[in-house]
């Protein structure tokens, strides 16, 4: 879904900057936006993303937020909210006001929410080679709202979102339901999603930024059948991936 870039410009960024009153939001803006969108660490969970900008900030009073988000099972709102019910403290409170504030006006856009072109059917072609599941550490809500306004979900086995735990911790769940690591391969156009993939020795096809048409294109016309066939190249790819993010 080419959904990343406005949430950010529009939601993710200026809602830290009011909720966390940051003193110089345009230049927040902007070291939050290469974070998440053209770096690295691109795709990071929303919270780990909030811990990494506001220490870059310099903020201060965040030990409660930045010890949950190391500890946690699951960097998501019903996490935080039964940190909260256990020990509250202001950046807790701060950091779950933002996200579902985040939510609320996600739920209420009118603007176009699209998938990338040839995802439809990169995705129809997957369902018909083995099960989709998808890996995500969005809101589930949103994603299942936005999958079916595209009319992707009739190709997808289920979500796991941000209520089903970390990626890496979601993948290593779904090696209960194949013979053997080498059957699943995890797509995805964030380092995240590359992580996660190699801590469970799993196969990673990534989709480049900016090529996003492209990348589902040759999944769908070649890569996912020769991964099902034992000969894709997935160093290629994952060095066009880096580099793409320098």
């Amino acid at each position: 879904m080419d959904t990343m870039t406005y949430k950010h410009e529009l939601f993710f960024g200026p809602l830290i900057a009011k909720h966390f009153s940051i003193a110089d939001p345009e230049n927040f803006q902007k070291h939050w936006e290469t974070l998440n969108l053209y770096s690295r660490t691109r795709g990071v969970n929303r919270f780990t993303g909030l811990v990494m900008a506001l220490q870059s900030a310099g903020l201060s009073d965040i030990d409660h937020l930045v010890a949950w988000a190391e500890t946690t099972d699951s960097l998501s709102n019903a996490s935080l909210e039964k940190a909260i019910e256990k020990e509250a403290s202001a950046d807790l409170e701060k950091a779950l006001a933002w996200s579902n504030d985040v939510n609320r006006h996600i739920k209420a856009y009118e603007g176009e929410a699209l998938a990338f072109p040839n995802a439809r059917e990169g995705l129809k072609k997957l369902s018909q080679l083995g099960q989709v599941y998808v890996v995500s550490s969005a809101n589930r809500e949103a994603v299942e709202e936005e999958w079916h306004e595209q009319g992707l979900m009739p190709y997808v086995t289920d979500l796991y979102c941000q209520d089903r735990g970390k990626k890496e911790d979601v993948l290593a769940q779904l090696l209960d339901k194949v013979e053997s690591p080498s059957q699943i391969l995890m797509i995805g156009d964030s380092p995240g999603d590359c992580y996660a993939a190699e801590q469970n020795d799993v196969s990673f096809y990534p989709i480049i930024v900016g090529e996003e048409a492209t990348s589902w294109s040759d999944l769908m016309s070649m890569e996912a059948e020769n991964f099902v066939a034992g000969c894709y190249d997935e160093a290629a790819y994952k060095e066009r991936f880096w580099k793409n993010l320098e």
